[in-house]
């Protein structure tokens, strides 16, 4: 916020510049890097879906045939 010579009004006070704030590491909480990326793909390939992966996939493949023929 600007701030003026002024004693009165919204931007009284003595002329400021803003500091910029810094990246807290709860502030990147949930954005993937690209080793995060690599590990998990490679995990996936070695050990394969889990179970609820499976049915889930297997109840898309399902309601997309039946969405095809209605």
């Amino acid at each position: 916020m600007a701030r003026s010579n002024l004693s009165i009004g919204l931007n009284k006070g003595h002329p400021t510049t803003p500091i910029p704030k810094t990246v807290r590491p709860s502030q990147r909480k949930g954005i993937q890097s690209t080793k995060t990326k690599f590990v998990r793909s490679v995990i996936r390939e070695v050990a394969g879906f889990s179970a609820y992966e499976r049915r889930v996939m297997e109840l898309l493949r399902n309601s997309k045939v039946s969405m095809v023929i209605a």
